[in-house]
């Protein structure tokens, strides 16, 4: 397939980015009992976007899940997949399951026509599609789809979203799609919940703008440390940065800098409901 000019209806292929196998007798219970997305009765034909997190209720992995018959796959990150792959074991213990690592190739952006693995992506409809094949087919490189990514405020993968330090609402997962609250419990779910129930979110992703902004900046305001840039387009020119709510709330009035000096404005996506966190 041809990539087009129109990066808008571009297809991006994510070599940061892999998915293993998990199949077996016990394969539904088994991540049924651990992950934050339902996969009780999941069915072929959908995609959907989930996490594991540590008992704390701290981010580990996210991951988009689609079954291939019996099977269910994990796209997960691939420089942490063999992090990933052993701690689904820890928690597999006598379940029947099984874990593979396979050579399915993931792209992202427009729909690829007539692919039986090709899923609109669960967290925002703006993003496109997600599209698992095993044949090499012509792409754009995934630069533009990741400054795509931080226009809209959606984070990914353990450099952006920061492993057994971030919670889901660090980064609005919570947000995305990201945990079922319907189903029973999950690994870190009494925590998750809570947050969510008492109102306890504190900070939360926002995209920034600024000049030569740079992932790891540390952000002040008033001489305060505020937050922290997660990651930059490439420009440069706009972030995304996990930031406390009231200083973004106090940003007109007081505004936040970089290390060196720099001002930056910040705001919430659009997709954001604030009224409720």
């Amino acid at each position: 397939m041809a990539a087009t000019e129109n990066k808008e209806n571009a297809v991006f292929r994510l070599d940061d980015r892999c998915v293993i196998k998990i199949s077996g007798a016990d394969a539904e219970s088994f991540l049924q009992n651990i992950v934050t997305q339902d996969v009780a009765g999941f069915q072929a034909g959908g995609l959907r976007y989930g996490c594991l997190l540590t008992p704390q209720g701290r981010f580990l992995h996210d991951f988009f899940l689609f079954k291939d018959g019996d099977d269910f796959c994990l796209e997960c990150e691939a420089a942490r997949k063999d992090d990933l792959i052993r701690r689904l074991k820890m928690f597999r213990l006598r379940a029947k399951a099984d874990i593979a690592e396979t050579d399915v190739a993931v792209y992202a952006g427009a729909e690829i026509a007539a692919q039986k693995f090709c899923f609109p992506d669960p967290r925002l409809p703006e993003l496109g599609f997600r599209s698992y094949l095993s044949a090499t087919i012509k792409a754009e490189p995934p630069a533009a789809y990741k400054d795509k990514r931080i226009s809209l405020g959606v984070p990914e993968g353990g450099v952006e979203i920061k492993p057994e330090i971030d919670t889901l609402a660090d980064v609005n997962l919570d947000r995305l799609n990201a945990v079922s609250w319907r189903k029973g419990c999950f690994v870190g779910q009494e925590v998750t919940a809570r947050m969510k129930n008492r109102g306890l979110v504190k900070k939360r992703l926002a995209i920034v703008a600024g000049e030569n902004l740079m992932a790891g900046d540390a952000l002040t305001q008033a001489g305060h440390a505020v937050g922290e840039v997660r990651a930059v387009n490439a420009a440069r020119g706009e972030g995304l940065a996990v930031l406390k709510l009231a200083a973004v709330e106090a940003a007109s009035g007081s505004p936040m800098t970089r290390p060196d000096g720099g001002k930056i404005t910040a705001h919430f996506p659009i997709w954001l409901q604030m009224e409720n966190t």
